[in-house]
């Protein structure tokens, strides 16, 4: 619970009528094997979420034990297992050939939870979005960068899968309600530029960033998944369509 997304997504199951429990990791150690499935035992949850960082092999125990208690799994992965060499939009059958570490760590951990769930789900997650500071997300990384440099430098060639937390929230809910299976592209994005999603949030927000448009990044990592309905981000940020 200590993350970004993971107390947004317990308040929204709170919403529905659900409780949760958090994974406290200094009283049960993600490489004990048998801390891990005493825990997930004990517990008695009806279902088990993993949106945390961890060990490839902690991510295996857990799937592996909801797999034998017979409740879902669900983890969330990352747009990064597409390398910057690939260009979206991604579907989910696209295959992914990562190029740095995180993508790598991040495929690693997909392939040894489908291959110890069969029934658990993925979900590749873009860039989450919140109206605020504070936290793992991109409003908070383009106010640190104004404040560095005075400025943030947007390209007009870059096309990042994103979305708001509070539709990623309400998405991963429904899938867990559903029980739902397989992997899964969770991307609001409907085609904007990176500087067209800062500048629609410098209006939003009313933030009086000073904007740069550049051509330095050219990226293309969107996804696609016509079976989420998942809220466009302009919706949140129609003004500036």
């Amino acid at each position: 619970m200590g993350g970004t997304l993971a107390p947004i997504l317990a308040a929204e199951l709170r919403s529905r009528g659900g409780e949760t429990v958090a994974w406290d990791r200094s009283a049960v150690d993600p490489e004990d094997s048998r801390a891990v499935d005493d825990f997930i035992r004990r517990s008695g949850v009806s279902a088990l979420v993993h949106c945390g960082m961890g060990s490839p092999l902690w991510a295996e125990r857990m799937a592996a034990r909801c797999a034998a208690l017979g409740i879902p799994f669900l983890y969330t992965s990352s747009v990064s297992v597409f390398g910057a060499h690939q260009v979206g939009p991604f579907d989910p059958d696209a295959v992914p050939e990562p190029t740095d570490d995180y993508g790598r760590y991040k495929l690693e951990c997909e392939q040894r939870v489908r291959a110890a769930h069969a029934e658990a789900a993925v979900v590749r997650l873009g860039w989450q979005i919140a109206l605020r500071t504070g936290g793992n997300q991109m409003v908070d990384h383009l106010a640190r960068q104004h404040a560095a440099q005075g400025s943030i430098d947007a390209s007009t060639r870059w096309y990042q899968a994103c979305s708001f937390l509070d539709d990623t929230a309400r998405v991963l809910a429904d899938l867990l309600e559903g029980r739902a299976t397989g992997l899964h592209h969770l991307d609001g994005n409907p085609g904007w530029s990176f500087h067209k999603i800062v500048e629609a949030l410098n209006a939003t927000m009313d933030a009086k960033w000073r904007v740069r448009p550049t051509e330095d990044i050219t990226v293309h990592n969107l996804m696609r998944d016509g079976r989420l309905p998942t809220a466009s981000i302009e919706t949140r940020l129609s003004g500036c369509a």
